[in-house]
C-alpha cells in the first residue's frame, strides 16, 4: 500500500504546513473525481460471497523501520480478542456488504470509538473507498485544484454524511489509471 500524495509541496524547515509549490505538476484532475477524505481508521476488508472472511489494519513503519528505508504502510491482521481492534469488527459487523463483490477492499472504519469521532457518528461503521459506487456517495463537484482556492474552500465543505460537521479533506481519484492524490484542511497555514 502508498502512501497517497499530497498535491502541494510542505515546508519542511518550519511548520510541515503546505506551500503554492504543486508537487503533482502532470496528475490529470480532468479525469479525476473529488471525494470526501474520511477521518477515522484505514482497514482492508476481504470479502467472499457477501461475506467478510478477513479484516486488517493498517501498519505505519516505526521509526527504526524508517530509518532501514521502509515508508510505506501496509495491512497486518485485525484481531477481535484484542481490545484495539474491538470497533473495527464492531463497524464490520454494523456494515452492509450485499453489494460488494468478492476482492479485497480498502476502507475506512469510522464511529463513537474511532479517531475522536470528527463526523459525529453514532455507532460504528465502514465506508469502502476503494469501491467506486461507494465513492459517488461522497463525490465534490467543481472542486478547486489552486492552492488559493483550496485554502478557501476546504474549510467551508460539509461532511456528506449529513450530521453538519466539517470535512477532513479531499482526495481526488482519478479514473482511467487509478492514480490518487489529496489534501487536508489541517495542512493549510491559516495564520500566515
Amino acid at each position: 500500500m502508498e502512501k497517497i500524495p499530497t498535491i502541494f509541496d510542505r515546508n519542511w524547515e518550519t511548520n510541515r504546513k503546505v506551500n503554492e509549490k504543486l508537487v503533482l505538476e502532470h496528475f490529470d484532475f480532468e479525469n479525476s473525481i473529488a471525494t470526501e477524505k474520511l477521518d477515522g481508521m484505514n482497514v482492508r476488508v476481504t470479502v467472499r460471497n457477501h461475506t467478510i472472511v478477513r479484516v486488517e489494519k493498517r501498519r505505519n513503519p516505526d521509526k527504526t523501520q524508517k530509518n532501514d528505508g521502509i515508508v510505506d504502510p501496509w495491512y497486518v491482521d485485525a484481531d477481535e480478542a484484542e481490545t484495539a481492534d474491538r470497533y473495527i469488527f464492531e463497524a464490520v459487523k454494523n456494515t452492509d456488504f450485499s453489494s460488494v463483490p468478492d476482492g479485497e477492499w480498502s476502507a475506512e472504519a469510522l464511529g463513537e470509538k474511532i479517531q475522536g469521532n470528527p463526523l459525529k457518528l453514532v455507532g460504528h461503521t465502514l465506508f469502502i473507498f476503494s469501491l467506486a459506487d461507494w465513492c459517488e456517495k461522497v463525490k465534490y463537484e467543481n472542486v478547486p485544484t489552486d492552492f488559493e482556492g483550496l485554502k478557501k474552500w476546504l474549510p467551508e465543505q460539509k461532511t456528506k454524511f449529513g450530521n453538519g460537521s466539517g470535512i477532513e479533506g479531499i482526495v481526488w481519484h482519478n479514473l482511467k489509471n487509478g492514480e490518487m492524490c489529496k489534501i487536508k484542511v489541517k495542512d493549510f497555514d491559516f495564520k500566515a
